[in-house]
């Protein structure tokens, strides 16, 4: 039985003792449920004492809730299969898994969206939204009508779309304005952006105290964004105990950038090996958890989910104005893109310089991030291509690919060999294996054959010629050369340019010239241009950035970038994951340039029978011609013109009286099958 002292001291106020009665209601300390009080008078007075132990209780309640594992993300389950929704890519190149659908403001997967459209295109349905069947918006009117009408119902997540937009295109005070409502009604996105304006003081004062408290309200409701951010702004104050668990919190509702952060912590000691394994198998199974087969296959069939875009009208209306003077788009007036960002517009370029100095931090930091994503993105080949008559990935090794003069093509060894023993077997003349014109015999021909490409407009007869020149010790000829062919989009010519501006041959030497125009052959392809800027990212301190351009250039097959990952690998730079994929890349882009034809050349090279250089002379050729000749006459057949008995299969004697040729069907047998 319960003391019912106790029972008392519980329903009494605790300043000034009235026990609670019919007429008496207690209410409790909002902040510690510690205590409770007959009125607002009685709080006050009880404030000074009650205080300290308050603030405490208080805190410890907080963190019982913040440290609170949830249930899922913020983003729930797909309101028709019912299955957790996934969280959105890191990399903007990766499929967004989730679509958001305006008419009824539902988040709808991928899968569910797949097998809709495959029932709209089996039976030429109408296109109509997976959950509420309002049919799809006809243009950008339909579409803004809409948007407003889930504005004007104060929809939370539309409010919070619309946030998110402004806040992507710099207009902070719209942003806050929109994420303010969304807020107010329990969108934990809204509360992520707001987190976000009051840290940095973008379109509000800045209160890093409300900044917090937003960010921990987005946290607590399952949104492993925010929970990263108070991970990371507690590692910034050395608080990693309380870091690592924000990070495992959100590794167990499938955040990639927790588990990177508690890979991070575990080299540093920070989180147990335990915790940390624990936390990865929690990773998996949150990932798992969202896959579905309908998911899968909306993977490999992109092209059938190809909706009408739904966009913001009241955005587009924004996005229609000038961001300086705010006149809108018609017909007369047409509003041009910023065009370093693309998150502006403005009618003319007056405007543009006003609006200059509230668009500058914005407009800088967006146009970073466009060129990272255009960086960074893997090409699909190197700068070299495909050989143009075998159609296999060249190779990125000089030594194993040829320049022709005549055409400017660049063929591989093993279609430049088939084509000579094609010439020599056959007696025919020495000719280009892909436009056949008669190889040059002479330096001057070809500097002849290069001139008239260069005449034809062809890049790469420029870079060839500046080289040329570049050996004479013509820099100024060789710089003009490949400035020309680079503004054709030479990847190469890119790559000597840089070298020029870092050398300071034949131009002043400039850091930033030379970092452009590597990042220009690296977008193409190039992979010694990558791997340059890759030295480049390392000496200035950037090791994750020399890394990322490392294991791109390595998946192209560049030699030199996979033993500089292997020395990252020893000196822990690299995941052990990121370097065992990187070297299956690297084997299968390796693997990819191979043919019977190129292995055949190379042989033939390495046993000087061939030697590959730019053209060669007549006299040269016969001589080769005599020893490949040489080579056939002498090698040992593998039996005699007879074959094998196709009775009994053993070979046939070469002696005349030991086999015997059937005039029925001309087949030769061997004595022992005729008797």
């Amino acid at each position: 039985m319960m003391s019912a002292a106790a029972d008392e001291v519980d329903e009494m106020c605790a300043s000034c003792g009235i026990p609670a009665g019919d007429d008496i209601k207690l209410k409790n300390c909002t902040a510690c449920y510690l205590v409770k009080y007959c009125s607002i008078k009685c709080q006050k007075e009880h404030r000074s004492q009650h205080k300290k132990e308050c603030k405490k209780r208080a805190a410890e309640l907080r963190d019982e809730l913040l440290f609170t594992q949830p249930e899922g993300t913020h983003l729930g389950d797909c309101p028709i299969c019912f299955i957790p929704l996934p969280l959105p890519p890191r990399h903007k190149n990766k499929m967004n898994e989730v679509s958001y659908h305006l008419c009824c403001s539902k988040s709808i997967c991928l899968g569910c969206v797949y097998e809709s459209r495959l029932k709209i295109a089996e039976q030429s349905l109408e296109q109509k939204c997976p959950f509420c069947r309002t049919p799809y918006p006809e243009d950008d009117a339909d579409a803004g009508r809409l948007m407003k009408m889930r504005l004007a119902a104060n929809d939370p997540v539309a409010l919070g779309a619309a946030a998110g937009r402004c806040l992507a295109e710099g207009k902070f005070s719209d942003a806050f304005k929109y994420a303010k409502q969304a807020a107010a009604l329990g969108d934990l996105h809204a509360h992520l952006h707001l987190g976000y304006l009051y840290m940095e003081g973008k379109g509000v004062e800045a209160d890093g105290k409300k900044g917090n408290y937003h960010l921990e309200e987005s946290a607590i409701g399952g949104h492993p964004t925010a929970r990263c951010n108070l991970g990371k702004g507690e590692g910034q104050w050395g608080n990693h105990e309380r870091a690592m668990k924000h990070f495992i919190i959100a590794a167990n509702q499938g955040s990639d950038v927790a588990v990177e952060q508690l890979r991070e912590g575990f080299k540093e000691g920070h989180v147990s090996k335990d915790d940390f394994a624990e936390a990865l198998r929690a990773y998996q199974r949150a990932v798992d958890a969202t896959k579905s087969p309908q998911r899968e296959a909306a993977k490999r069939n992109p092209d059938l989910l190809l909706l009408r875009e739904m966009k913001d009208a009241s955005m587009d209306e924004a996005d229609e104005m000038c961001a300086s003077c705010g006149v809108p788009a018609c017909d007369d007036i047409k509003l041009k893109n910023c065009n370093a960002c693309k998150l502006v517009k403005y009618c003319g370029v007056e405007c543009q310089k006003e609006h200059r100095s509230q668009h500058k931090r914005a407009c800088k930091r967006r146009a970073a991030e466009l060129r990272d994503e255009l960086l960074f993105k893997q090409p699909e080949s190197t700068h070299l291509g495909d050989c143009p008559i075998c159609f296999i990935p060249l190779p990125p090794h000089p030594d194993k690919f040829m320049m022709m003069a005549c055409c400017c093509k660049v063929i591989c060894l093993g279609c430049a060999y088939a084509d000579l023993l094609r010439q020599l077997e056959g007696k025919l003349g020495i000719t280009c294996a892909f436009c056949r014109q008669p190889r040059a015999t002479s330096e001057k021909e070809t500097d002849r054959n290069y001139m008239k490409r260069i005449e034809a407009g062809d890049p790469v007869a420029m870079r060839q010629m500046g080289a040329k020149r570049e050996l004479d010790g013509d820099y100024s000829a060789a710089f003009e050369y490949w400035t020309k062919a680079a503004k054709l989009g030479d990847a190469e010519a890119h790559n000597q340019l840089s070298i020029m501006y870092q050398e300071g041959k034949g131009v002043e030497k400039d850091e930033g010239k030379d970092t452009y125009h590597m990042e220009k052959a690296a977008i193409a392809g190039h992979p010694g241009a990558r791997y340059n800027l890759a030295m480049q990212e390392g000496r200035n301190g950037s090791d994750e950035r020399a890394v990322k351009h490392l294991i791109i250039s390595a998946n192209l097959g560049h030699d030199m970038s996979i033993e500089m990952l292997k020395e990252s690998y020893t000196d822990g730079d690299v995941s052990k994951e990121d370097y065992a994929a990187a070297l299956r890349a690297y084997q299968a882009a390796i693997d990819a340039t191979k043919s019977p034809q190129r292995g055949a050349a190379l042989d033939a090279q390495s046993k000087g029978l061939v030697r590959w250089g730019r053209e060669h002379g007549s006299q040269k050729c016969k001589r080769m011609a005599s020893e490949l000749r040489d080579e056939l006459l002498f090698t040992q057949p593998k039996s005699t013109h007879l074959g094998d008995c196709p009775i009994c299969f053993i070979p046939i004697p070469p002696d005349s009286d030991k086999y015997y040729i059937n005039a029925c069907c001309s087949k030769v047998i061997c004595d022992g099958c005729r008797h």
